[in-house]
């Protein structure tokens, strides 16, 4: 159990190791825009019934699963801000790459897109 929590922890590791290949790709700024993403609200995984027993009893029964009130307790996840930058490849493909905003980008910026598998990052 304990080398299965230190490997999914391993996983979930977003840095960049030494000695990865990441490809790099010019080009210029089409536009870019600020865009907020919202966590979706919690709803509760619930079950909700009515009984009637053969003795005149009767009552409601119901159920939540102890993940969803954890959830219902926490803080709510706060928005993003991220933003999304339109980019014209040096090759003439269009690309869109939504990432956290660190940097403000603007149309006519030469920059470089750095991409390792399906992740993608726009630097200047």
């Amino acid at each position: 159990l304990i080398l299965l929590f230190t490997l999914s922890s391993c996983s979930n590791n977003k840095t960049t190791s030494t000695g990865t290949v990441q490809e790099v790709v010019t080009g210029t700024v089409v536009s870019a825009k600020r865009i907020v993403i919202k966590p979706k609200p919690i709803r509760p995984n619930a079950n909700v019934g009515v009984s009637v027993g053969s003795g005149g009893h009767s009552g409601v029964y119901g159920s939540v699963d102890i993940a969803t009130i954890g959830r219902m307790l926490s803080k709510p996840p706060k928005a993003k801000i991220m933003q999304e930058v339109i980019v014209r490849r040096d090759d003439g493909v269009l690309v869109a790459i939504t990432q956290i905003e660190k940097e403000p980008f603007y149309r006519g910026d030469r920059i470089k897109i750095i991409q390792r598998g399906n992740q993608a990052r726009v630097i200047h």
